[in-house]
This record gives C-alpha cells, structure tokens and sequence, in this order.
C-alpha cells in the first residue's frame, strides 16, 4: 500500500493525532461512496482491523480495508488549504465530470 501525502498534509495530521490522544492513532482511509467525480474517500482515526492493509509515511500509520484497497489501489491526499482531498492514484489530474447541477462536486 502507497499513501502519497504533502508535507503541509503531515503536519496537519500530526497536530490532530497530538490534539486526540484518547482516540486511535491510526489513519483510516475509507470509500464513503461514488458521487459524479467519482469515488470519495474520507479519513478517521480508527484502530487496525485484521487483513487491513497498512503504510507508514513520516511516522503517520495509515490504514484500509484489503477489499477497498485491492478495488481502489494506492491513495493520493491533497492539501486544499481548507481540508483534504483523498483521491485513488489512478485517478489523480482527472477532471469533474458534472455540470454543475450536482450539488457541489469538485469544489464548486
């Protein structure tokens, strides 16, 4: 599993494992469902759960479930400025596919 994640992204989740000690220290990426840009992936501190596959990146552990990772592949987590978008590799650059009348996607 390959997690590719920016140094500000680091940071910030460094801060929220610091700030959240009584929670897992673990990352989960996880498939919240499919809207019309495609996949959407959140995060959530959770602990592992037997067969997830796991990475570590700068001292961070992220973690997914074997079934969404071998659907999905290696994850991409970019810093917007005003939170994360976590997007599978294959599909990094790849452009919005509504035309505006879906509610938001792609950060409108």
């Amino acid at each position: 599993m390959k997690i590719t994640v920016p140094d500000t992204a680091i940071e910030t989740l460094k801060s929220i494992l610091a700030e959240n000690t009584d929670k897992p220290q673990n990352i989960r990426v996880y498939f919240q469902g499919v809207a019309c840009s495609g996949p959407s992936f959140g995060l959530a501190l959770d602990e592992m759960e037997e067969g997830d596959v796991s990475t570590e990146v700068e001292g961070l552990t992220f973690v997914m479930a074997p079934n969404e990772y071998e659907v999905y592949g290696d994850i991409v987590i970019e810093d917007t400025g005003f939170g994360f978008r976590v997007i599978p590799e294959s599909m990094v650059g790849q452009s919005c596919s509504c035309d505006g009348g879906c509610g938001g996607c792609c950060g409108e």
